[in-house]
């Protein structure tokens, strides 16, 4: 996990609003970079789909605008 979010800030990638995270009871601000990337690697289904990665950004979600721009 700590490779796929190199130079990112993993927080960006968690899906508070998914049944999976509000599951865990846990507030996403109060969460660390750290605590954010263990919550992922125990409960995949707290990230952010889809997860693309072009070159060395991530774009979480589909959103068409960033994705357009980052296979131009």
């Amino acid at each position: 996990m700590r490779e796929i979010f190199a130079g990112h800030d993993p927080r960006d990638f968690l899906n508070p609003k998914s049944p999976a995270f509000k599951a865990t009871g846990l507030d996403a601000g109060k969460l660390s970079a750290d605590q954010a990337i263990k919550l992922m690697a125990q409960e995949p289904r707290v990230i952010k789909r889809p997860l693309t990665a072009a070159g060395k950004r991530l774009i979480a979600g589909f959103d068409r605008d960033a994705l357009k721009k980052a296979f131009a």
